[in-house]
């Protein structure tokens, strides 16, 4: 259903253009799940913004982007538009951006059933108030009437989930949607996610800086690092080798994963606007040699695992 072939995606900085996306692709079958996972930098909500049509203004973009029949790179602004809310919905990382402060939620969530399916107001503030009942936001704890500085961070995240889902979109991307919440309620997210799209079929595209996420939400996992992809596969297949340097840091970083105390990794991610030749990974890495400083390495294997790697992890 959704195809991303070599996407490549250069933004205008400081006048100067810089590549922040380059050579990314995916498929996401309909009803399928797919991860990306990479720190803050990485390029995980650029590919979203770049699949939702929302980039900067002055982005520059190439590869293809399909869409069940449509490509998105080319589409006009009304096709997109006619698309965004109704087939493909979004959760955002922050909520309090997300929504309306002026609004109340149940208009929110009607917003997209009145604009895209033609509701009444009647018939479309009953369905939303029936979809916030259904993301567990039901009276008389919550009721449509409140506005999102009225609820807890975990409870907006609940309110922009229905409001992605109103319409009963094909694909939902959900980028970080646990962000700034505590463990709990993380988990409660997550679960609601991987039930609310089981049960409509939908497929679902997980952006999250954290693999223990997805390694119990998704079928498929990109690790992404410096706008590229740097190991990809079937989620068992990453989980069983992890060959990337930097997939293991990762792991090793994550305080739901990760055995004993997290490990930080060391150094920063490059800025896009120097990134160093070779392997942009090279300068944190322990197993770099003097290929990984000169050359950018392939992104080699099967569908069922890919590495870009000179020294990659045998099988753990």
């Amino acid at each position: 259903m959704l195809t991303v072939s070599d996407l490549s995606v250069t933004l205008p900085m400081a006048g100067v253009p810089v590549p922040v996306l380059s050579g990314v692709s995916l498929t996401l079958p309909r009803g399928g799940s797919v991860g990306l996972v990479g720190e803050s930098g990485s390029g995980k909500s650029m590919t979203a913004l770049a699949v939702m049509g929302l980039l900067p203004p002055g982005a520059r973009t190439g590869g293809q982007i399909g869409f069940d029949g449509h490509d998105l790179l080319a589409a006009p602004e009304a096709a997109l538009c006619a698309l965004r809310g109704r087939r493909i919905g979004m959760v955002f990382q922050e909520p309090m951006t997300a929504l309306d402060p002026l609004m109340r939620i149940g208009a929110q969530v009607a917003e997209p059933l009145r604009r895209h399916l033609g509701l009444s107001r009647a018939a479309a503030a009953a369905r939303a108030a029936a979809l916030l009942a259904r993301v567990g936001l039901a009276p008389p704890r919550v009721t449509p009437d409140l506005y999102p500085h009225q609820l807890s961070g975990g409870q907006r995240q609940r309110v922009v989930i229905a409001a992605a889902l109103a319409c009963g979109p094909d694909l939902l991307i959900a980028d970080e949607p646990t962000t700034a919440l505590d463990v709990t309620v993380q988990a409660q997210v997550l679960d609601l996610l991987a039930a609310l799209t089981a049960e409509a079929g939908m497929a679902l595209l997980l952006i999250t800086h954290d693999l223990a996420v997805v390694s119990e939400t998704v079928e498929q996992v990109l690790v992404m690092y410096a706008g590229r992809v740097v190991e990809s596969g079937s989620t068992a297949a990453v989980f069983a080798r992890m060959a990337h340097p930097y997939t293991r840091a990762l792991f090793a970083a994550s305080p739901h994963a990760a055995v004993g105390d997290p490990a930080p990794i060391p150094g920063v991610m490059p800025d896009p606007r120097a990134r160093p030749p070779g392997c942009a990974f090279a300068p944190r890495c322990a197993r770099a040699g003097g290929e990984c400083t000169r050359t950018v390495p392939p992104l080699l294997g099967t569908d069922a695992h890919r590495v870009a790697c000179f020294h990659p992890h045998a099988a753990r």
